[in-house]
């Protein structure tokens, strides 16, 4: 019985570390004094755990078109704020608002997503109060 322990305990803090070393903090990859607003089409969601993506094609100033991905919270988490898999379509315009990635890849973590219609849904917890 006691060679089960042995095996064990090592195993479930090895799954516990590698768990913890997975999840990020939104100031190692974004920096939150470089905010950005994109006004695009939407190509694709990518609605799946750790955190939904949305995928644009951004019109840039010179006129030319750049491809950026937008992270969004948890599935669950953009559920209780009101999204589903199904609260955009490939084509809508939407405007998102959110802070660039520190690698300087056209990157944003999302704060909110603005439809022409005039709905708002917000990303993770980042409804205001």
């Amino acid at each position: 019985m006691n060679m089960r322990y042995l095996v064990l305990i090592p195993c479930l803090a090895l799954f516990a570390a590698t768990g913890l070393q997975a999840h990020h903090s939104l100031t190692a990859e974004y920096d939150q004094s470089k905010k950005v607003t994109l006004h695009g089409t939407l190509n694709s969601i990518d609605w799946r755990n750790p955190h939904a993506w949305i995928y644009l094609t951004v019109k840039e100033e010179n006129g030319s078109t750049s491809k950026w991905q937008c992270e969004l919270g948890s599935p669950n988490a953009m559920t209780r704020q009101g999204w589903s898999q199904d609260a955009a379509k490939a084509g809508d315009e939407l405007v998102v608002e959110g802070l660039l990635a520190k690698d300087g890849s056209k990157t944003c973590s999302t704060r909110n997503v603005k439809f022409k219609d005039g709905r708002v849904l917000w990303s993770q917890s980042q409804r205001p109060e």
